[in-house]
């Protein structure tokens, strides 16, 4: 992994950084001069391990492993394990162009279908204005059929809901289930590639701006979500990149193991926007 902020030059074209798990490096903690993962809800007084993020060598590659503590909360806050990626120093991914991309991959484990445990994991892109403030949550889920709502293996979203006037009265998750285009069958699993581009459209801010936020499954469209520039309290929110990346996984009280890959931030130019 090459970070822009460290090295000044690029792992790909206009990313800001690009983790491929081959490199100790891309599992670090962060420090004061090199970007690294940072602990998210976690509670050090419930006196239980943290989440572990670690180099493994799965399925023919070093990929990244994250080994939930299954002594955790199972409820509440706390229940969501993960870390979160950032700049040194615990600094936002700031781009002064924006950063629209961000695309990783994980793994399906066959075997989540048979035996009888919940499972979900997911990524929370963190999405902030021009000068780096943080304004909106975004995540993408998947669950397996035991912890899915449904009793089918599907994807989830959680999206901000807005009012005819783009005023913010709440945020709901969604089922998407498991359409046919993605091509993926929970029982056979293997890896998925998941891209959220972040687009600017007409809007009905006091502005007149607005963005989308598209999740795109194995290159298909999966959600396009509408509602990242809104107004709260009468006060502006638009939301023009990724600041920082979360990956959690709720702890079902058992010892659970996910697996990811590839996970790059971009800037607009980068020909996976295109």
């Amino acid at each position: 992994m090459v970070p822009v902020s460290v090295s000044g030059a690029r792992a790909s074209p206009n990313a800001l950084f690009d983790l491929d798990f081959g490199d100790a490096a891309d599992v670090a903690a962060n420090s004061a001069t090199e970007p690294g993962w940072v602990l998210d809800r976690y509670n050090p007084n419930l006196s239980y391990d943290p989440v572990e993020f670690s180099q493994e060598s799965f399925d023919g590659d070093d990929r990244l492993c994250i080994d939930i503590s299954e002594d955790g909360p199972t409820s509440g806050f706390y229940a969501y394990q993960g870390q979160k990626y950032q700049d040194a120093d615990g600094s936002y991914w700031f781009a002064e162009r924006g950063a629209p991309v961000l695309s990783y991959d994980f793994y399906i484990d066959p075997e989540w279908e048979t035996d009888g445990v919940p499972q979900e994991t997911g990524v929370w892109p963190v999405l902030g204005d021009d000068d780096g403030d943080i304004n909106a949550y975004p995540i993408l889920a998947y669950q397996d059929s035991d912890a899915s709502s449904t009793g089918e293996a599907q994807f989830r979203t959680y999206v901000y809901e807005l009012d005819d006037d783009g005023a913010f009265v709440g945020a709901d998750w969604v089922n998407l289930g498991l359409p046919k285009k993605l091509g993926i069958d929970p029982e056979e699993g293997g890896w998925v590639t998941v891209e959220a581009r972040l687009h600017p459209i007409s809007g009905k801010n006091v502005d007149g701006t607005g963005a989308a936020l598209k999740w795109y499954v194995n290159n298909k469209l999966l959600y396009d979500a509408r509602n990242y520039n809104y107004t709260f309290e009468e006060q502006v929110y638009n939301s023009t990149q990724f600041l920082e990346i979360i990956i959690n996984s709720p702890n079902f009280g058992v010892d659970q193991q996910y697996y990811y890959d590839n996970i790059t931030l971009s800037e607009p130019g980068n020909a996976r926007n295109q």
